[in-house]
């Protein structure tokens, strides 16, 4: 009967006795059914240690009990010499001594127990998420019976049914309690921060009392954790009344997420494993092709880091070919130095086939530096029978020792069959490790610790006697700096941010707006024509006449005022007439095309001003932002940006009103610099009557006089330049002095020479204005609203005076930002851990 239950078929199965603990991840929604857990906050980890993928979030561990010193029968792996696979060296954790090179059996496991103790105290204050410690990770495919192997190692079934939704690591004790805490610790890290604890609630029992392999009850607290993890989208609140459970969504099949599982007593090996959720070859109807790669990804996470040890778990049951864990660990030379091999199920080997199995046992195939281990677990009739660990080690030691081809081989090779055999020699590679590892960890500690203290010595809390002048001196601060920014202040050589105008500098900033302004305010320009409609003139000719006309004003020809030609102004002229005499024309019709242009003022200048404004805001903001940005928590920086909004919203109410009040004073047409205004008309009127004649077929004599040069005698017709430079002299002989081109305006009238006056007088008119017009506007808004914010009589400097400033709100303003408060207590937190 024995026989059988030994060489029975088994679906999951581990074994092993030694006192410590371990790690695991698991890939399914845990069962609500089995509960008896209370939900609780973690507030013992703080964000900057919150659970990653890699991490371990907490371990629960006990206070040191006395140990209980193991015996050499229990390690006879010690007993004889022990070899690595042919062809590879002696690795860096410990290679392979003869037993006369062993030292005696208690120093050695003292001082391996002590080593193993450091790693357990190292996991045990959470550090393990900021430096990389020693670790195993467990690596194999799908139904290899990794999990199995766990549990016969920790001697507690059900992990993997109860958790197989995490990446989870288990802490195997080294220590002898006379209790045993079998708890849970798991801590589900959500997208927005906000972690969330769950702790059995069956923490201590006597070992005794409880048979190795007994299932704990679990809360359908764990089972909010889990749909909490697996729902990243979703806000995590709605999972502590299940409120999650009506809203639609696919959750994700896997989760990087660790859950630190913690088993101590007598017969638990010392061990910290990490146990990846098995490689996917394919996915079935209805599966995701994308965990295929998110775990293949998060094994390569674990095992690329030196200090890891890959446990790698390979079935018998299946070829080695066909299993992507092997192919993932033993492609890479470097790995297969930390990797050992397991060989499971191997009382499912078909008849005939154990030869390949035993040649890797041997080193003879897939040589691995630490090499294979074999190992057989409960078979389905002893899981159904409850076959205890205890007796499954002795069916396992039996079925080894009786059965071909294993009972065959030789003493080297049978050091290497049995689940105890394989926790053994993983303590002494692990335990190698961290005695290897420990002067690292030492100096990053050091560096780690010096960089922390540092950083406190910068969040150090203020030291405050007078809160009252603390914060007045910042108020009187601020306005200082925001006066001289708007008096004007160099701006940086190369800006990084070109839109920052503290960079580049306010002035220069607001001068770019009122330019644009400007250009803007000239495109209003009347654009007139100085030639009939029913003239024949193409669009070349055009623009030729109007380069003609514009020569230093650009605003000829390029305005959006629509055109008007000289016949259409003479009909406006002769339209408008009351009862004037012959030949006058009323002034409403000079008005009016002012106004053409003027009536466009209105909307650039409030335009203009908007511009300004968000300049002068977006600019007020960076140095509030700048000034205040550690006091957003004691409402110090909301309480000036308020009354500092107030002091914008009462000059800005001003300052439009100032410009509306210039606009409406331009609309009446007024100058009083009779000079430019006359000479300005001249010009045009002239300009205006030389593309008229020209038209008019006096093109040569037009080119003459444009053309006359008193020097040079062979500028236009040699008869014409005589005739030209007499008359200029008999002209002068008089005392008038003119040019060539001033005799334009001598040539005979036409009936449209009143049209052209009238052209030139309102281009000239508009010349005034629109000038008069581009200086005041921008001056006003200077005046009223950039100085005005910090005037001397009732600027921003006296508006802030009338916060409240008592001795007990000025400490409520010093209070500390949130996020410095935290900063220190995580680096507090973490200060205690180095």
């Amino acid at each position: 009967m024995a026989k059988k239950k030994a060489g029975g078929k088994s679906k999951r199965a581990s074994n092993l006795d030694s006192p410590q603990s371990i790690p695991k991840t698991f890939t399914d929604p845990m069962d609500p059914e089995t509960a008896a857990f209370r939900w609780e906050r973690a507030p013992s980890i703080p964000p900057s240690v919150a659970p990653s993928p890699r991490t371990v979030p907490e371990v629960l561990s006990d206070p040191p009990t006395p140990a209980r010193e193991p015996t050499p029968e229990l390690y006879p792996e010690y007993d004889s010499p022990r070899s690595a696979s042919p062809g590879m060296e002696p690795g860096p954790w410990g290679g392979h001594s003869t037993a006369a090179e062993e030292p005696r059996m208690g120093d050695y496991f003292t001082k391996r127990r002590h080593l193993l103790d450091i790693l357990k105290n190292l996991h045990s204050t959470g550090i393990q998420n900021e430096l990389d410690l020693p670790q195993i990770v467990v690596i194999g495919s799908q139904s290899v019976g990794k999990s199995s192997l766990i549990e016969s190692m920790s001697g507690v079934s059900g992990i993997s049914e109860t958790f197989l939704c995490y990446l989870s690591d288990f802490l195997m004790p080294w220590h002898t309690p006379a209790y045993s805490s079998s708890g849970f610790r798991h801590v589900y890290q959500v997208p927005n921060g906000m972690s969330f604890a769950i702790r059995s609630s069956l923490v201590v029992q006597d070992i005794t009392s409880l048979p190795r392999g007994s299932h704990r009850t679990t809360s359908r607290y764990d089972a909010r954790g889990t749909r909490a993890i697996l729902r990243p989208e979703l806000d995590p609140t709605l999972f502590i009344d299940d409120s999650d459970l009506q809203v639609f969504g696919v959750p994700l099949t896997f989760s990087g997420n660790c859950v630190c599982i913690q088993v101590e007593g007598p017969n638990v090996p010392d061990l910290y494993f990490y146990d990846l959720p098995g490689i996917i070859a394919n996915v079935g109807d209805g599966g995701n092709e994308a965990d295929i790669k998110l775990v293949e990804d998060l094994a390569k996470s674990y095992i690329k880091r030196s200090n890891c040890i890959v446990l790698l778990v390979i079935s018998c049951e299946t070829d080695f070919e066909n299993q992507g864990a092997g192919r993932l660990v033993l492609k890479d030379p470097a790995l297969r130095k930390r990797t050992i091999g397991v060989l499971t199920k191997v009382d499912r080997i078909e008849f005939g086939g154990a030869s390949k199995w035993v040649r890797m046992l041997r080193g003879e195939d897939q040589p691995l530096l630490h090499g294979w281990y074999c190992v057989k677990q409960r078979d389905l009739v002893q899981l159904q029978e409850g076959v205890t660990w205890e007796e499954a080690r002795s069916f396992e030691t039996e079925f080894f020792q009786t059965t071909s081809p294993w009972a065959d081989l030789d003493a080297s090779q049978r050091a290497r069959l049995g689940s105890q055999k394989l926790a053994d020699r993983l303590g002494s590679i692990l335990s190698n490790l961290v005695s290897q590892e420990l002067p690292g960890i030492r100096k990053t500690v050091n560096v780690e610790l010096s960089k922390v203290n540092k950083r406190l010595s910068e969040l150090a809390p203020p030291s405050i006697s007078d809160p009252r002048k603390v914060v007045i001196t910042l108020i009187r601060d601020f306005t200082k700096k925001l006066s001289k920014h708007i008096e004007g202040i160099p701006p940086m050589v190369n800006p990084a941010d070109p839109t920052d105008t503290t960079a580049t500098g306010l002035l220069h900033n607001l001068n770019e707006a009122y330019e644009r302004f400007r250009v803007k305010l000239h495109k209003t320009a009347p654009q007139f024509r100085p030639w009939s409609t029913t003239s024949n003139v193409d669009s070349q000719t055009q623009k030729r006449l109007l380069d003609t006309a514009k020569q230093d004003d650009d605003a000829v020809g390029l305005g959006k005022t629509n055109s008007l030609h000289a016949d259409e102004v003479m009909d406006l002229a002769k339209r408008s007439r009351t009862r004037e005499l012959p030949g006058n024309y009323p002034f409403s019709v000079k008005e009016r095309l002012i106004l053409e242009s003027v009536n466009q003022w209105s909307d650039l200048a409030q335009e203009c001003f908007s511009e300004v404004k968000d300049i002068v805001v977006r600019h007020i903001i960076r140095i509030v932002d700048e000034h205040f940005k550690g006091y957003n928590n004691g409402g110090l920086k909301e309480a000036v940006s308020k009354i500092t909004s107030e002091q914008i919203v009462k000059c800005t109410a001003l300052t439009k009103k100032k410009i509306e009040g210039l606009y409406q004073s331009e609309r009446s047409p007024y100058t009083q610099n009779e000079q430019y205004f006359l000479s300005y008309k001249a010009k045009m009127l002239n300009r205006y009557k030389s593309i008229y004649q020209e038209l008019e077929g006096k093109t040569n004599l037009v080119t003459a006089l444009r053309g006359y040069n008193p020097s040079n005698k062979w500028s236009i017709d040699t008869n014409q330049w005589s005739y030209l430079n007499q008359a200029i002299a008999n002209l002068q002989a008089f005392g008038i002095t003119v040019s060539a081109e001033d005799l334009i305006i001598l040539l005979p009238q036409h009936d449209t020479s009143q049209a052209l006056d009238i052209m030139a007088e309102v281009r000239a008119y508009f010349q005034v204005g629109y000038k008069r017009f581009g200086d005041n506007v921008p001056k006003q808004i200077d005046a009223d609203f950039v100085r005005g914010i910090d005037s001397s009589e009732d600027g921003l400097d006296v508006a802030l005076m009338s916060m409240d400033l008592s001795t007990e709100k000025c400490l409520d303003y010093l209070q500390e930002p949130v996020t410095v408060i935290r900063e220190r207590s995580d680096l507090t937190s973490k200060k205690k851990r180095l």
